[in-house]
């Protein structure tokens, strides 16, 4: 983390409007060299069967580049093209049959207005999928005249594109996943309910072979109540919303870091934490690190004999 860019921020924030940006609290929290794990027993249905995984829910701050949204890494960026965001990596494992699937989210989320949009509204977003198969990639950038999407697929029906999709109004579901955390401040109060315009997730749209077309969608955040998990027994709000068919109820923690406990669709599909730590994780990368796996309680990953 460049603590000179986090200083000069925290000044800038000091007669900044409050709307336009997030707290001094936010950016101590985010900026303190570490990332969130958070690791969930899955069960993802695929192919109408459910499969059973794991998933992983990396939460982490880092500085893109404003104008090309890569990670920044050397100092050939200036300060002032330099945006801070949290990142969400968001990983699914399971088999389907004989053969493997494996799913990476990236959602890149700006806690400052950025080109007109509220704080904690993402800039970019991307996709992956790889099974036996073969793999497809979706990258979508937020520019000012909307979503320039552009898909990669092994698939003949819908091989490589290119294309620009509304941005005013829309909220994109892969972007809940922080924007419900509320990290900063409430987005609903409890019992409250709004009304977006929402794009799918652009998993949900893999496997549904649908269009990136946005629906009315109606998010409620319902009353905390107490749940048992598997890192203890944690008061959360449940919140729920329907798109097309599918219904999804995602649990996140009421009090300390606003984690996400787990989640349910109606399709099949569920998850339940087992275990969240904040680590230097990008550091803990040779095999001596077992202990850390297991401690995650992360799949054993040992070669065949």
């Amino acid at each position: 983390m460049n603590t000179r860019w986090l200083s000069a921020t925290l000044m800038l924030w000091a007669w900044a409007p409050m709307a336009h940006a997030a707290s001094p609290a936010f950016y101590q929290t985010w900026s303190d060299g570490k990332g969130e794990i958070n690791v969930y027993r899955l069960v993802e249905e695929r192919y109408h069967e459910p499969r059973q995984g794991h998933a992983v829910l990396v939460y982490v701050s880092e500085e893109l580049n404003s104008d090309t949204y890569i990670k920044v890494e050397s100092d050939r960026t200036p300060p002032e093209k330099r945006m801070f965001v949290l990142k969400l990596n968001s990983t699914r494992k399971f088999p389907t049959g004989v053969y493997d699937y494996s799913t990476m989210t990236s959602v890149f989320s700006v806690p400052e207005s950025h080109l007109g949009f509220p704080p904690f509204s993402p800039a970019r977003i991307t996709h992956s999928t790889q099974e036996w198969c073969g793999q497809v990639y979706e990258r979508m950038e937020l520019r000012r005249d909307g979503w320039h999407r552009n898909l990669y697929s092994y698939f003949e029906a819908e091989g490589e594109r290119s294309e620009t999709l509304p941005s005013a109004g829309i909220e994109l579901e892969d972007n809940l996943w922080i924007k419900i955390r509320e990290l900063d401040q409430p987005w609903l109060q409890p019992g409250e309910t709004a009304q977006v315009m929402l794009l799918e997730s652009a998993w949900e749209r893999r496997k549904t072979h649908q269009p990136p077309t946005p629906r009315s969608v109606s998010i409620q955040k319902r009353d905390a109540e107490p749940i048992s998990t598997g890192i203890g027994r944690l008061e959360a709000f449940a919140w729920h919303w329907t798109a097309g068919e599918r219904e999804v109820t995602v649990l996140v923690e009421k009090g300390g870091q606003h984690r996400i406990l787990g989640w349910t669709d109606s399709h099949g599909g569920k998850a339940e934490i087992v275990s969240s730590e904040r680590m230097a994780y990008w550091q803990l990368n040779d095999d001596h690190q077992v202990d850390v796996r297991q401690r995650l309680k992360l799949p054993d990953q040992k070669l065949l004999p």
